[in-house]
This record gives structure tokens, C-alpha cells and sequence, in this order.
């Protein structure tokens, strides 16, 4: 009976065993890397970085990789190749017709409540910032934690506060030139600003231009906004993937490119933004049928002046941010402030944690940038909470 039952025992043991994946994803026409695919079933997930590579572990075999445009590819552990090509989604164009039926974005408002969660919930968080100065990478932070909301979508009803989000920050490292060669410190966001800025918006208005089309066998709409021609100042464009079967916004991307913005000042300093790129990815939980945020990014340009012209600069930063574990039954015990400059936080290293993340893998350019920036020859002023 030993020599049966041992061999049970292996079997089992074999079949329930970690996989562990490490490959890249490119776009199927020009080979270029993707960014922010997701990779997942349903037990785990994790998305790819700006070089289109992740790793993913699961206890299943089962993988999903998808991203918004792209054809969703099914498929297994063993079947995944090192580099994996996704292809853009046919879109179908819609004709326009005048009815008294409501319009898709009407059906998309009426179903805000039974789509999405108004009221206060939890969940886990992955959130990266990556400052880069006219080019070049000044500065990286990852901070994971948990996040009490007070709600995903603001209404008529519900006004923004400042105490609409609590955070327990549990790891953080960070690593960067604290000011430039011109002594210009760049202010991180806030948690409060950043969890703002990732909040779906409507951008459908009398000052857009909508067109919509159908993919997927009508079974989603690309409803795409335009700023009209009459409006000066900025431009805005960017889209809506809708899910036609609930009327629930799968995904939202928004560039706004401002046009001849005024400067503002501090001391002899002078900045503006000339452009913000918003991208949103939203999931449907199968426990609670209502959607989340899976992933989002904020991507913002700055440039800067003094007073004399003697210089322009431009700086370029990004926020990445991933959360799982929506509505969880865990308690968040606040520990640091949601208004205080996301660089300027304190919280210990933890080594062990940041090599086993692989959540959102660092690119072959952070670990070269971490590297030179924590020689001890740098010149600049380096803060970091990383341990040589």
C-alpha cells in the first residue's frame, strides 16, 4: 500500500504545484512591446511592464491575456511562448440614426448603480511612479498597500472629500535625484490626488464630438470624443470601450494637449503643463458583479522655465496603478497621510517582499537607473529608502 499511496501523494502534489511564466508581449503587426496587458485567471493576475514583459505564477493552468483593442488570447501554461503577439480588434463602424431611444452613454448612466460600487469598499494596491527628466529616468517608487474607498464613482449625490480614501501603506521602496542641476525640486501627487485622477470621467458633453462603432460581434461599442473645433484653448480626445450586454465602461482613455497654456510661478521658477494622458482598465468581479479598477495609468508633462528663459526643461512622470482583492474582508489601519508628496513618505525596505514581487516587473532601464543612482560617486542628491 506505501508504493500506491506515495504515488498518489506525488501526483497530487505535482498537479497542485506553483507555475511560474516569464515572457513578453508585442503587438502582432509591428513587434512593438505592450504595455499594461493584463495576464490572468481566476485566481491570480499581473500586467506587463513598459518592455512588454511579465512574469505570472499561478496554482492554475489556465491563462488569459488580454488588453482593450487587442483580441483576447486564451490559452495554458504550456502553450505560452516567450514572446506572445496580440492583434487589434476589427472595428465595425456604426451608422448614425435619429430615434427617441436613448443613447448608448444614457443606458451607460442608468446603469451606473447596478454596475459599479457607490458605496465604501476595500482593496489591495500596486502603485509605481516613474519621474523622468528630458528623457531620462530621475526617479522610480513602488508603494503596495490597502485602500479603504469611500466610493468608485462621484454622483449628483456624493461630493468629493479629502477622507474619501484610507491607506496602510505595508512595503515601499523608492530611489531618486532629489532636485535637478537647476535646483527645481518636481512635487510628487498625492495619494488623494492620484486616487482623484483615477476616478472614470465623462468627457461627453456639448463641447465633444462622439462617434461610435461596434467590435467584437457588436458585443462591445468604441464610443470615441473629440473636442469641437471651436474650443481654443485645449484639446481632448480619446475613447470609451462599452460593454453592450450591462452598459459598464470596460475601459476609458483620455489625452488632453493643452494649447498655449500660461505659465505659473514659484519663486524665479516657471511651469505648465502641456499634456495628460489618462488610461483606465476596469474588470467585472464574478462575486459581486459590479466593475473595479484592474489597472490604470496617469501620464503628465511638465515644462519649466525661470524668469530669465535661461533654461527649458521638461520633466515626464507616470503612476501605474493595479489593485486585486476588491471588497476584501481585511481591516486598513491608516498609517500615513493621503496628502503628503507620494516621494516625500517614510516607510522601511523590505527586501525579501520586492525580490518575490511580480506584480509589475521592474524594466531593464529602472534596474540600470537604481544602479548608477545608488553609487556613492553621484553627484546630485539621492533619496532612497533602498539598502546596498
Amino acid at each position: 500500500m506505501r508504493p500506491s499511496f506515495f504515488l498518489f501523494f506525488l501526483l497530487s502534489f505535482i498537479g497542485f504545484s506553483q507555475r511560474t511564466i516569464d515572457a513578453v508581449i508585442v503587438d502582432g503587426a509591428d513587434n512593438v512591446p505592450l504595455e499594461f496587458v493584463g495576464i490572468y485567471n481566476s485566481k491570480d493576475h499581473t500586467i506587463s511592464n513598459e518592455d512588454g514583459r511579465f512574469q505570472f505564477s499561478s496554482l492554475l493552468d489556465s491563462i488569459t491575456i488580454y488588453r482593450v483593442g487587442y483580441d483576447k488570447l486564451s490559452t495554458t501554461f504550456q502553450k505560452v511562448k516567450d514572446t506572445i503577439s496580440l492583434n487589434k480588434s476589427v472595428l465595425e463602424l456604426n451608422e448614425v440614426t435619429v430615434t427617441n431611444e436613448k443613447t448608448l452613454w444614457q443606458k451607460v448612466g442608468d446603469s451606473i448603480r447596478s454596475n459599479y460600487p457607490i458605496y465604501p469598499y476595500k482593496e489591495k494596491f500596486l502603485l509605481r511612479g516613474v519621474l523622468r527628466y528630458n528623457g531620462e529616468i530621475t526617479r522610480i517608487q513602488d508603494l503596495q498597500g490597502k485602500l479603504e474607498r469611500r466610493t468608485l464613482l462621484y454622483t449628483k449625490e456624493i461630493d468629493p472629500d479629502k477622507k474619501d480614501f484610507k491607506v496602510e501603506l505595508t512595503n515601499m521602496r523608492k530611489v531618486g535625484l532629489v532636485k535637478d542641476e537647476n535646483e527645481v525640486y518636481f512635487i510628487f501627487e498625492t495619494f488623494y490626488q492620484l486616487f482623484m485622477n483615477f476616478t472614470p470621467m465623462n468627457a461627453t458633453g456639448d463641447a465633444f464630438d462622439l462617434t461610435e462603432a461596434t467590435f467584437n460581434n457588436g458585443s462591445k461599442t468604441n464610443l470615441s470624443f473629440q473636442t469641437k473645433p471651436e474650443i481654443e484653448n485645449e484639446e481632448v480626445n480619446g475613447h470609451y470601450i462599452i460593454n453592450n450586454n450591462d452598459h459598464a465602461i470596460e475601459r476609458i482613455y483620455m489625452a488632453i494637449n493643452n494649447k498655449d497654456n500660461p505659465y505659473k510661478k514659484d519663486g524665479n521658477i516657471r511651469f505648465r503643463t502641456v499634456s495628460v494622458e489618462k488610461e483606465m482598465s476596469l474588470s467585472k468581479s464574478s462575486i459581486t458583479n459590479k466593475y473595479y479598477i484592474a489597472t490604470a495609468k496617469y501620464d503628465v508633462k511638465v515644462e519649466v522655465t525661470d524668469d530669465k528663459n535661461s533654461y527649458t526643461s521638461f520633466y515626464d512622470v507616470s503612476f501605474i496603478l493595479t489593485t486585486s482583492n476588491h471588497e476584501g474582508d481585511f481591516p486598513v489601519k491608516k498609517n500615513v497621510s493621503t496628502s503628503k508628496d507620494l516621494f516625500k513618505i517614510k516607510y522601511p525596505y523590505d527586501q525579501r517582499y520586492w525580490n518575490a514581487q511580480n506584480q509589475l516587473l521592474l524594466t531593464e532601464e529602472m534596474l540600470n537607473f537604481i544602479e548608477k543612482v545608488q553609487d556613492p560617486n553621484n553627484e546630485f542628491k539621492v533619496r532612497s529608502n533602498i539598502k546596498n
